[in-house]
């Protein structure tokens, strides 16, 4: 491992990456609504091309990442990345709905009010369009056949720094596991101004606030790395790690805006979930990373033997 440019990546990507999250997220606490949202949510969405400047700058290998699709032999990987976040996402936020029953609504009344608090009025607007808010949240579970591919433009800015340069880089090193841990903490610390300045994810006002936060975050990136680490380990393509980011970036999000009850209570519970980022719905997600970390170990120990 090239430690020298290992450490001047981590400084790099987190200079740009901090500067605009701070600046986003204290221009949204000043001027509440939607515009500081937007303002927010974009500052969010250019930090994740802090990663590839950086790659940039220490001058990685990108020809060694994978640009090329490579569909041949990954058809099972393609629907995997786009899809199987899915799973974590369904079984975490069943999860916590079953253990805390009373935080759970259909009727779309946290989005509403979401809406309230950035001055929208969410059911006018799909009442112009002829939608009501029953069949906007349909139209919301629909769009994630298609949005992981649409995500791919953001995500890939985050994937080349941290699959196409760090974790390949710690690899040499630290081995898988080291990677997976280092890696993932990295990466979590890659939110934290975002989670303490914008209260990113879980909001203001949860269990624990901020260090349960931010280890819950951390937690959840070592657990998505392992599994995005495996895909571009066997894909070879940086595009797979790029759409399962993607994937998790939009499935990922919506039990918390369409299952959630509008109740003063619910913000402490953040910390817990529905996201499969919390305590408790991230249960799943951290079982099926671990499971799928210890076969891909497996699989390396018995790749070294044969040789």
């Amino acid at each position: 491992m090239d430690k020298k440019k290992v450490i001047k990546y981590v400084i790099i990507t987190y200079a740009i990456a901090w500067a605009l999250q701070i600046a986003g997220a204290l221009y949204m606490v000043n001027n509440p609504g939607m515009t500081g949202q937007m303002v927010f949510k974009g500052s969010m969405a250019v930090c994740m091309f802090a990663p590839l400047a950086a790659a940039l700058l220490v001058k990685a290998d990108f020809r060694s990442m994978g640009w090329k699709p490579k569909f041949k032999g990954n058809i099972g990987w393609l629907f995997f990345c786009a899809y199987a976040s899915t799973i974590p996402t369904v079984l975490g936020a069943a999860l916590f709905y079953g253990i805390f029953p009373n935080l759970l609504d259909t009727s779309g009344s946290y989005l509403i009010a979401q809406g309230e608090a950035m001055g929208v009025d969410i059911e006018e607007q799909l009442a112009n369009t002829g939608l009501t808010i029953q069949t906007y949240m349909l139209t919301s579970l629909a769009a994630c056949i298609y949005a992981p591919f649409l995500n791919i433009i953001t995500a890939i800015g985050e994937e080349v720094g941290w699959r196409g340069f760090l974790y390949p880089e710690l690899n040499k090193s630290f081995g898988k596991i080291g990677t997976w841990l280092i890696g993932g903490t990295i990466w979590g610390a890659f939110h934290f101004p975002s989670i303490i300045f914008g209260g990113y994810e879980y909001g203001f006002d949860y269990l624990g606030k901020p260090v349960l936060g931010l280890i819950a975050f951390t937690i959840t990136c070592i657990a998505l790395g392992v599994l995005e680490e495996i895909v571009y380990s066997r894909t070879k393509s940086i595009w797979y790690a790029a759409l399962m980011h993607g994937s998790v970036n939009c499935i990922g999000t919506l039990p918390l805006m369409l299952l959630n009850v509008n109740d003063p209570t619910v913000d402490k519970y953040m910390i817990l979930g529905p996201y499969m980022n919390g305590l408790i719905a991230g249960i799943p997600l951290i079982i099926i990373a671990a499971i799928m970390g210890a076969i891909a170990i497996r699989k390396q120990k018995a790749k070294e033997v044969s040789v």
